[in-house]
C-alpha cells in the first residue's frame, strides 16, 4: 500500500491544477500483474476523487479504435498510426533493438491517444 500511496501521490503533485483527468480503463483479457495494476488505479482514482478532479474511464476499444481506425488494432497497427499521424517513428527512437513495439513505446502512443481524444471531447463540449 505504501508504493501505491507513493505512486498516486506523486501523480496528484503533477496534476493538481488540471481540470479534468483520461484513463484508459481495463483490457477484459489483460493477464499478468493486473490485480496490482488494478489496486494501483485504485488508490489513484481515490486521490483524485479526493481532489476533486473528474476522471473520464476510456475504454482500450475505443483508444484503438480513435488511433488506427479499429477496436481491436494491435500494437503495431497503432504505431503505423502514431508514425503516419506525427512522422514520429518512437519504436526507433525509444527501442531500436527490439524487433516488435512493446512498452515504453505502445504506452506513450496509448497515451497520445488518450490526450487527444479527451482535447477533443473538451473541445466540443465547449461549443
Amino acid at each position: 500500500m505504501e508504493r501505491y500511496q507513493s505512486i498516486a501521490d506523486w501523480a496528484i503533485d503533477i496534476l493538481k491544477d488540471v481540470k479534468q483527468v483520461a484513463l484508459e480503463g481495463y483490457a477484459y483479457s489483460a493477464t499478468g500483474k493486473v490485480f496490482h495494476i488494478a489496486e494501483n488505479t485504485g488508490v489513484l482514482k481515490y486521490k483524485l476523487f479526493q481532489e476533486g478532479i473528474p476522471v473520464t474511464i476510456i475504454p482500450p476499444t475505443e483508444v484503438k479504435k480513435f488511433g488506427c481506425g479499429k477496436g481491436n488494432g494491435d500494437k503495431t497497427a497503432m504505431h503505423e498510426a502514431f508514425l503516419k499521424e506525427t512522422g514520429i517513428d518512437l519504436k526507433s527512437i525509444m527501442t531500436p533493438d527490439k524487433k516488435d513495439v512493446a512498452s515504453p513505446v505502445s504506452d506513450v502512443i496509448d497515451a497520445y491517444y488518450i490526450c487527444k481524444k479527451m482535447h477533443g471531447e473538451i473541445l466540443l463540449s465547449a461549443i
